[in-house]
């Protein structure tokens, strides 16, 4: 079943639909909370919240629109409530925690292996979030939703200013700095993962 079937009968009520509906959203509602809040936990705590809401008012979504930009200013208003009452913003996990989980047994990241089989393959995907949540520790909370938005969820400009309540221009100044300040802690912690020398770079 696709997407706007499984919207249609989630809003007219199915379960069955609104459970599958869940299924395919769950990750990335996490993911986008754990940005804001920081903590895996809380993040877990945020997209429980988020799927309950999202089941009270999704006879509001408009057929047509962009459901993921939706769902996400959901998710960025309930982890905002969440930090506002239950504790000051946290940034994202420390650096020495994260280094250490992105670390394999000899010390490295351990998707040097990774692509061998769909398990090293799994390892890879896993080692290469978990580096990107490191480096995103120095980034700032809006500066990290600007490139998760746009360049892993892929949003449009504009949908990430609206998710945001921003001007599609400061949306590219977020990740145009982002950018720079990850490449940076990348080849400077993790410079296995860079280019080699002499290697294209996408503009």
């Amino acid at each position: 079943m696709d997407e706007p079937e499984l919207i249609r009968r989630s809003a007219e009520g199915d379960l069955e639909a609104f459970e599958a509906l869940v299924e395919r959203k769950r990750e990335r509602v996490f993911w986008i909370a754990y940005h804001v809040v920081g903590d895996e936990e809380l993040a877990r705590d945020v997209a429980q919240e988020v799927f309950i809401r999202l089941y009270r008012v999704i006879r509001r979504f408009r057929s047509g629109g962009r459901f993921d930009a939706w769902l996400y200013r959901i998710a960025m208003n309930l982890s905002i409530d969440l930090l506002r009452h239950e504790r000051p913003y946290r940034e994202a996990a420390p650096l020495e925690e994260m280094g250490e989980a992105a670390a394999g047994p000899g010390g490295g990241p351990a998707a040097r292996s990774g692509g061998e089989s769909p398990a090293g393959e799994a390892v890879r995907q896993r080692d290469i979030r978990l580096v990107f949540r490191t480096l995103a520790a120095h980034l700032s909370r809006k500066q990290r939703l600007a490139f998760v938005l746009r360049e892993i969820e892929g949003l449009s400009t504009a949908e990430v200013a609206a998710v945001l309540k921003t001007r599609e221009s400061t949306v590219r100044n977020h990740i145009l700095q982002a950018r720079r300040i990850l490449q940076d802690e990348l080849r400077r912690r993790y410079p296995e993962y860079c280019r080699p020398p002499g290697g294209t770079r996408n503009s």
